[in-house]
């Protein structure tokens, strides 16, 4: 009986122990300003998240050049909740990938970019039959950078006046979390991201990978006492 109650206990402070210690990834995209803040608040937080990189991305088309920025983050849930509340407020978009998402969702990909490129996107994978699963999506409310492309010659005082209206102008982000439903399309759909001029983060290879491994390993140390135990039983029991 009193060994029964032990092994209660002892099954109750390992899930105890794992809701403590959840966590979950994050990626967020926006213009600088924005990024800037999750990224000070991050930093600032760091027993309790970290910020695994950050990138600036300057995406060109024939006239124009948009500039927004993305960071990716890992911690606890409630962290990562709480700056994602932080992100919205402020007009960002943000994407959560939970231990669910890396445990049992396949060829995880995140495509960030405008949202004409991203209806390009969504209609060429279809056309090659490259089929893919949305997950989640999130769309910024605040505007990205927009400038005239440098490569476009025109006279200073035409640029300064062109400039500033480009800097109005209402480019919207949009950011998928999506399934690649067979692996071996995995290229072809990074691939058309890249011709659509939009920003993928390939997450089997971010962290879908080591994450797995971790899990395995954990699993594996957690197994090894239990039996450990049960083998030192029988043979007491044996010596008997």
């Amino acid at each position: 009986m009193i060994e029964e109650r032990i092994q209660i206990l002892r099954r109750a402070a390992k899930v105890s122990s794992r809701e403590n210690s959840e966590h979950a990834w994050c990626i967020i995209t926006g213009n600088e300003k924005l990024v800037d803040d999750i990224a000070y608040n991050a930093i600032t937080a760091k027993d309790r998240v970290q910020i695994l990189f950050r990138e600036s991305i300057k995406i060109l088309d024939r006239y124009t050049a948009k500039r927004f920025d993305c960071i990716m983050l890992k911690g606890e849930s409630l962290k990562i909740s709480e700056i994602r509340n932080r992100c919205r407020e402020n007009g960002g978009a943000s994407i959560e990938i939970t231990q669910v998402h890396i445990e049992t969702v396949p060829n995880l990909l995140v495509i960030i970019g405008p949202e004409e490129p991203m209806k390009s996107f969504n209609g060429e994978t279809n056309r090659q039959n490259a089929k893919i699963n949305i997950l989640t999506e999130d769309h910024t409310s605040s505007f990205i950078k927009a400038e005239l492309n440098t490569k476009i010659k025109l006279p200073s005082f035409l640029r300064n006046t062109i400039t500033p209206i480009l800097d109005m102008s209402d480019v919207v982000l949009s950011a998928l979390l999506i399934s690649v439903i067979d692996e071996e399309n995995i290229e072809l759909v990074k691939q058309i991201s890249q011709d659509n001029s939009l920003f993928s983060i390939d997450l089997k290879k971010t962290i879908q990978d080591k994450e797995k491994q971790r899990i395995q390993e954990e699993t594996k140390e957690n197994k090894t006492p239990a039996n450990e135990e049960t083998q030192t039983k029988n043979q007491t029991q044996e010596e008997k």
